[in-house]
């Protein structure tokens, strides 16, 4: 399969979970906002920002899921574990902003900046890992940059000015 094959796929199966995307990833940020905000009851936002980054983490690893049908050998294991850090990178945002609510020690947070730094370098270097073994597999922003849906094409433009 070409790359624009693959993310004409991949496009149409996230744009199946689009709007549930949406909706949770805005529910996270309220979330998180009152999480920092209250003084009383921030660990009950703390818990809901914790149920949401859930209900996102399952969606990313689904659609990782079909991403990985698309490629085979090291290509698939490098597909897995680049999706299943998506996930993780907002997992990982959550988890700072309750910890700040948890009054955790500069030394806590400088394991926290070192860990975050090697995450990142992970992230990357598995990223270009996986375009030399397998340049066909699109990433996320790929998907979003260069799916097209009918809606979005320009023979629906025209069908829309009719």
């Amino acid at each position: 399969m070409t790359k624009q094959e693959r993310i004409q796929a991949l496009g149409q199966y996230r744009e199946k979970h689009q709007r549930s995307s949406f909706w949770l990833t805005m529910a996270l940020i309220f979330f998180n906002s009152f999480t920092l905000g209250f003084e009383d009851f921030w660990w009950v936002w703390g818990i809901g920002s914790l149920l949401i980054s859930i209900g996102l983490v399952r969606i990313m690893l689904r659609e990782g899921k079909k991403a990985m049908t698309l490629t085979t050998g090291r290509g698939e294991l490098l597909t897995k574990r680049l999706y299943g850090m998506y996930p993780l990178w907002m997992v990982w945002v959550t988890a700072a902003v309750i910890f700040s609510r948890l009054g955790v020690p500069i030394i806590g947070w400088m394991v926290y900046g070192v860990c975050s730094a090697m995450l990142g370098w992970h992230h990357y270097t598995t990223r270009r890992q996986l375009e030399h073994v397998d340049p066909n597999q699109p990433t996320r922003t790929d998907i979003s940059r260069f799916y097209r849906s009918y809606e979005r094409s320009t023979y629906g433009n025209e069908r829309n000015t009719d």
